[in-house]
């Protein structure tokens, strides 16, 4: 396992805290940011205050991690890895991958870089090439672009949840802040 894999893991765990119930919140009862909900489907019966460290770790990894091959994406940038994969935990692995999808065809010059992809959030294959010929083509400038463009759309999203439902706005600027801090 890798020294990124386990520190990012390990950070947002920390970020993540212990125990919550607020019964506003969407995710509802949760530990280390797991929510009852994914303990459950990933065979966990006990008590949410109980679960275990290490069981919440590797639900980050198979739930998080895995799906968005951040195996793959370290190695061409850890500051891409840790925005998708926050992202990925608070708002869905599969949104973040379209996020990344998206600003990679916007990016990718009418195709001249490489093929559209499709926006599914499936990090597949296409996705990671794409993403491989952007950063030769675009070089650390181009990085950095894309990595602001994957920052802004989660922006969006956490704004657009907050004013499409007002019980959401008293966790926006969290929210936002931890995004803007990340």
């Amino acid at each position: 396992m890798s020294q990124i894999k386990n520190h990012l893991i390990e950070d947002l765990i920390e970020r993540e805290g212990g125990y919550v119930n607020d019964q506003t919140d969407r995710g509802g009862e949760t530990m280390y940011g797991i929510t009852l909900k994914t303990a459950r489907q990933y065979g966990y019966k006990g008590e949410m205050k109980d679960l275990p460290y290490e069981l919440a770790f590797m639900i980050y990894e198979a739930i998080y991690w895995a799906p968005l091959k951040l195996d793959d994406i370290q190695v061409i940038s850890e500051a891409l890895t840790e925005q998708l994969f926050d992202f990925g935990v608070n708002s869905g692995a599969g949104n973040a991958g379209r996020s990344l999808q998206r600003a990679l065809n916007v990016l990718n010059n009418r195709q001249t870089l490489y093929p559209d992809l499709t926006e599914d959030g499936v990090m597949g294959s296409r996705s990671i090439a794409a993403l491989k010929t952007y950063v030769s083509q675009r070089k650390q400038a181009g990085l950095k672009v894309l990595v602001e463009a994957v920052r802004g759309q989660r922006i969006s999203f956490c704004i657009d949840i907050a004013a499409n439902d007002e019980s959401q706005e008293k966790y926006s600027f969290g929210w936002l802040q931890r995004i803007v801090n990340l």
